[in-house]
């Protein structure tokens, strides 16, 4: 009987240790807030990302909103893009690109008036693109981000391109 339970015991503790040896592999789907300056919106904005798989990088989808100012108009942004995450499993390094659209709507101060029916409405839409270093912790943490960000479209004076760039800062969960 004592051959048998140091037989058991010695079983167990050798099932034991190789449970330890594996690697933990779990990962959780990538979502974050972040406020961007510059990047999709243009002006300011606060933005949502989520990866559509479960796991921090590859594609997924980012959607934000932004509110500006300058002399007497006001902007309102809103971009939406579909990005990928390029990195290794369980990495916070990552290449972000993406495309998507942004849409700007301007408003002159002085005529946007409720009571009185004097309403302007201007609304444009570009595509934008972005080629992004982007730190993406995979449990959480800060993330932040930097990068090229183009627009495309119909500018002034027959521009079709808009060279730009962004950062963003945030929180990843």
């Amino acid at each position: 009987m004592k051959k048998i339970i140091l037989l058991f015991t010695f079983t167990l503790f050798l099932i034991n240790l190789s449970a330890q040896a594996e690697e933990s592999t779990f990962e959780r789907r990538g979502h974050g807030t972040f406020f961007e300056i510059g990047g999709a919106g243009f002006s300011p904005t606060i933005n949502y990302e989520s990866r559509f798989a479960a796991k921090n990088r590859g594609l997924g989808i980012r959607v934000g909103i932004g509110f500006g100012s300058l002399k007497d108009v006001r902007k309102i942004s809103i971009p939406i893009q579909i990005t990928y995450l390029l990195g290794k499993k369980n990495s916070k390094h990552h290449i972000e690109i993406g495309a998507g659209l942004s849409y700007f709507d301007k408003r002159d101060v002085d005529d946007f008036r409720l009571n009185d029916e004097v309403i302007r409405f201007e609304g444009t839409t570009y595509g934008t693109f972005s080629l992004m270093y982007h730190r993406h912790p995979p449990l959480g943490g800060f993330l932040w981000k930097i990068g090229y960000t183009p627009f495309f479209g119909n500018f002034n004076e027959g521009r079709t391109f808009l060279p730009f760039f962004g950062m963003a800062f945030g929180y990843a969960f």
